[in-house]
């Protein structure tokens, strides 16, 4: 439409927030194997909690079920540990 202007919100650069938790889910297709699904971060806002965010869905047999696991953090890739004396 001619002189029709867009609205287009302000995008405000987002803070990196730490991933707290990786979400897994059971693979349907592989007994007993589990699939990353998603992250859960400590809430903005300082009250108790998680907010999650998933990246996909688990499809077929899936239960409903989802746990929260530290992320993996290869050796060496950590803090370095205190010298004992």
């Amino acid at each position: 439409m001619p002189g029709a202007s867009i609205s287009r919100r302000s995008v405000q650069p987002q803070e990196k927030r730490e991933v707290r938790y990786v979400v897994r889910a059971p693979d349907s297709n592989n007994r007993g194997k589990w699939v990353t699904v998603g992250v859960a971060f400590e809430r903005k806002n300082g009250e108790d909690g998680f907010s999650v965010k998933l990246n996909t869905l688990p499809v077929g047999q899936w239960d409903g079920t989802l746990i929260l696991l530290p992320p993996f953090v290869p050796e060496g890739d950590g803090e370095p540990e205190e010298e004992q004396r």
